[in-house]
């Protein structure tokens, strides 16, 4: 089986057309880039390669055709009632065909060898979509995600810039680098946002947390503008109203953008505000003298 890093070269260099190329380099993301395995847990539905690629399920139904007939994937499907009752999900296999040419490397893939060491020899621990064993217990982080392994508890960081990282930024950057409106997290924690990945988890509903860093100001704002319980509750519609169920906290993120705060009440509004017009003078005028015939008539009487 081929390394993530060798199938994605071969893809790149491929005559594969242009959708099946961004399919295929979509599903990669999601394998070990030493094995070119995708853990079961981790395997995408087709609502998520939808979500990830912006196709359409009938153009990614027919391009993973085309991968698996030229020889890119294998797909192990499961049964229907499988997939209707424990909501069992299609396993992909990264393959090369045959005669496909596979490049060298051209040494700015993250997780390659160490400049000095042999053939064959292991991925340095940061290698991009390498899982790393947690400092203590706990469960293995995401695919994808980088540990600094200096000293314990030391923060977790993204390798990439603002505009391509798939991490939160944990650690607060120096006050001379701040933007205004771009802190998102405080040191030692996801901010704002940390309640309601909390909330998310005492309702059953985990997922991936790992988004881009504009996404995270949009959730962050989405916390402040209408807080955490209507948000989990928007999620929670979503996730019964899911046909497979949802990997990526990705998946609520447009409704969380959407959702807006119901507006106060402020208590009811005058209904003369500004200056008295022509008519309401003339009407009071007429009611004066209406007031002062009738006094002279009762008094005449």
């Amino acid at each position: 089986m081929p390394s993530r890093f060798e199938y994605e070269r071969a893809v790149r260099h491929s005559d594969l057309p242009s959708l099946s190329r961004l399919l295929a380099l979509t599903v990669a993301t999601w394998a070990d880039v030493r094995t070119g395995t995708i853990p079961d847990r981790l395997q995408p539905s087709l609502t998520t390669l939808e979500d990830a690629t912006g196709m359409v399920r009938a153009s990614v139904r027919t391009h993973l055709n085309k991968l698996e007939a030229g020889g890119w994937l294998k797909r192990d499907r499961p049964a229907v009632a499988a997939a209707r009752s424990k909501k069992a999900r299609t396993k992909y296999k990264l393959l090369i065909p045959k005669g496909a040419v596979v490049p060298d490397s051209d040494g700015i893939e993250l997780g390659q060898e160490l400049p000095n060491s042999g053939a064959g020899a292991a991925l340095v621990d940061t290698g991009l979509g390498q899982e790393l064993p947690q400092p203590r217990a706990g469960a293995a982080p995401e695919l994808g995600q980088e540990m600094s392994t200096t000293r314990a508890g030391a923060a977790l960081k993204s390798s990439s810039s603002s505009g391509s990282s798939d991490e939160y930024q944990l650690q607060a950057p120096p006050p001379a680098v701040v933007q205004p409106g771009t802190a998102v997290a405080t040191v030692g924690g996801r901010g704002e946002v940390q309640p309601l990945i909390d909330a998310m988890g005492v309702r059953q509903m985990r997922v991936s947390w790992s988004l881009q860093t504009h996404e995270w100001i949009e959730l962050r704002d989405a916390v402040r503008r209408v807080g955490v319980p209507a948000l989990v509750d928007h999620a929670a519609a979503k996730w019964q109203a899911a046909k497979t169920t949802p990997f990526s906290a990705r998946y609520f993120l447009p409704g969380w953008i959407g959702l807006q705060a119901e507006p106060e009440y402020t208590g009811p509004r005058s209904l003369t505000a500004g200056p008295p017009s022509k008519t309401n003078e003339y009407l009071e005028d007429m009611a004066a003298i209406a007031a002062e015939l009738r006094q002279m008539r009762t008094g005449g009487a």
